[in-house]
């Protein structure tokens, strides 16, 4: 059998190579896209599978192969496997790529590392909140894991040990640039419309070889290298600045959130997501889940009295709870509190006299009165409390289309907060102390605010230094991006994208000055508004003039 590939046209592989072709694993990544989300604005990049690149990627390693022969020959035997390598350098990656990766990285699963155990008896790869899964569990189609019936023991170890970043070929498909990322960014190009010479990445591949620990280049490949360099660019900046893009990330990142939470939080949900599920099958595993449960804490005030905190923590216990309870019924909070089984809200607290508190020995002071909890931490009032999430919901509208207003796009050279927007726990107190900011405003009493974070880090932009064959000096291509960014977005539904209109159109710029200030006296970093929708115009397709 042959493969018709858009981009290289007519492949044959080898029978050991078709032989792993043909199983579960690989067949699929079929139904897994190439991009992180299913993407509504770029239709070209929105279906694109890993099959397809993972096809691409083993390929050029054939090419590769074939044009350094000689130079391989101490690996005459492993020259084979590094093709196997690349066709299954995807095969333990999750449902929509990174967005489900950057989630799972917090479990302690790293696809990379995971093939090794997709191989094994009893593999870990659905390590954290997936639990484990059996060589006897079906992992695709009714059908069992395959490729433990066609590599012997040496062969898996190799190619787990060439994926993992152990062997010599490692880095022909993990370095700065490799043929994983030569064929990711240029069939992303292909398939969003983003012209290139159709036969760079071929070219490329033939002119790489490895010599002892590096890549070396021949001086040939200069030219696509610069080509490879800016296609890259303009992908990313597409993939990466496009508002609705943007705006399914989050969506789909905060559904998963919810649940793996939940999961977390030991709240028996009804299923599990395992690391072998395809795009579709977690979106159908997200959207049973209606009604989730979750505690969160719910600030109520900042900028406490560190001095006034101090002195009540040095007191005796009657001391203590007295100057406790008149302390924080003294406190004028952010947001209304309800006391259960009460009428009207208020924007204070009244403790009953016979409430409860812990001081923790990091000074942590938690209080407990009738229904409610409160904690006092890092100078901030918060309120423990119960809150309902719907991820069914918000999948419907991811896949309906009905998005998350995009208010703004905001970046900063300052990554070193990146982290707190990534965990989820610490976002959605970030994302709670903005919305109590700007409600502030009398405009803005009711608005939902969410927030994604994107580290840029050698993602838009990726510096080389290449060595090419004869020259002792390395030669620098590029340059390499660092910022993060980080995209608002109206979560309330009236807002959604399938009004086709600006929401709080007359207030939007106050609302967008209210968000730069906040980011900018929370977290003491100098911020800049990305211009929406300018990546189409400076790297979209220039047609003609007739």
């Amino acid at each position: 059998m042959y493969i018709y590939d858009p981009m290289y046209g007519k492949i044959e592989f080898s029978p050991l190579i078709l032989r792993c072709l043909m199983t579960p694993e690989m067949q699929r990544l079929r139904e897994v896209r190439l991009c992180n989300i299913n993407s509504l604005c770029i239709t070209g990049s929105s279906n694109t599978n890993r099959f397809e690149h993972a096809v691409g990627t083993a390929f050029l390693a054939s090419q590769n192969i074939k044009y350094n022969y000689v130079k391989y020959s101490e690996y005459k035997e492993k020259q084979e496997l590094l093709i196997v390598s690349a066709l299954l350098h995807d095969v333990a990656n999750g449902p929509f790529g990174h967005s489900y990766e950057y989630i799972m990285e917090k479990q302690g699963f790293i696809p990379e590392k995971g093939l090794e155990n997709v191989f094994v008896d009893v593999t870990s790869a659905g390590k954290g909140a997936h639990g484990y899964s059996s060589p006897y569990e079906p992992i695709y189609f009714g059908k069992l894991r395959g490729l433990n019936s066609i590599l012997n023991s040496e062969q898996k170890k190799t190619v787990s040990s060439i994926i993992s970043g152990k062997h010599y070929f490692s880095k022909l498909i993990s370095d700065t640039i490799d043929l994983d990322n030569i064929d990711n960014v240029f069939r992303m190009a292909y398939h969003m419309g983003i012209p290139f010479p159709l036969g760079a990445p071929i070219e490329l591949a033939k002119a790489m070889y490895l010599d002892g620990d590096r890549i070396v280049f021949k001086k040939s490949a200069e030219r696509y290298l610069n080509i490879w360099f800016d296609t890259r660019k303009k992908v990313y900046k597409f993939l990466l600045l496009n508002p609705q893009e943007f705006s399914g990330k989050y969506m789909l990142t905060e559904a998963m959130d919810i649940v793996f939470d939940g999961i977390s939080q030991k709240n028996n949900l009804s299923s599990d997501i395992k690391w072998y599920y395809t795009d579709f099958e977690l979106l159908q595993t997200l959207c049973m889940h209606k009604e989730i449960w979750l505690n969160k804490r719910v600030l109520l005030q900042k900028g406490l009295n560190k001095t006034k905190i101090e002195k009540i923590l040095q007191l005796n216990n009657d001391e203590q709870k007295e100057a406790l309870k008149s302390y924080v019924e003294s406190i004028e909070l952010l947001s209304y509190v309800k006391d259960k089984g009460k009428s009207g809200n208020s924007k204070q607290i009244i403790l009953s006299n016979s409430f409860k508190y812990t001081i923790s020995p990091l000074g942590q002071i938690c209080i407990e009165d009738r229904n409610m909890k409160f904690e006092i931490s890092d100078n901030k009032l918060y309120k423990i409390t119960n809150i309902k999430y719907n991820p069914s919901q918000i999948i419907s509208r991811l896949m309906t289309g009905d998005l998350y207003d995009c208010v703004m796009i905001i970046k900063t050279s300052d990554i070193t907060s990146y982290d707190s927007f990534l965990e989820y726990s610490k976002r959605i107190i970030i994302e709670n102390e903005l919305e109590c900011y700007i409600r502030n405003n009398k405009d803005f009493q009711r608005v939902r605010l969410g927030i994604h974070p994107i580290l840029d880090v050698n993602k838009t932009e990726r510096q080389l230094s290449v060595c090419f064959e004869n020259e002792n000096e390395l030669t620098t291509i590029g340059k390499s991006s660092k910022e993060l960014l980080l995209g608002i977005f109206l979560k309330n539904e009236p807002y959604g994208l399938k009004y086709a209109k600006e929401p709080l159109k007359r207030y939007r710029k106050n609302l967008k000055v209210l968000i730069i200030d906040f980011f900018e006296k929370t977290f003491n970093m100098n911020v800049e508004e990305v211009e929406l929708y300018k990546e189409v115009d400076e790297y979209g397709i220039k047609r003609y003039q007739e």
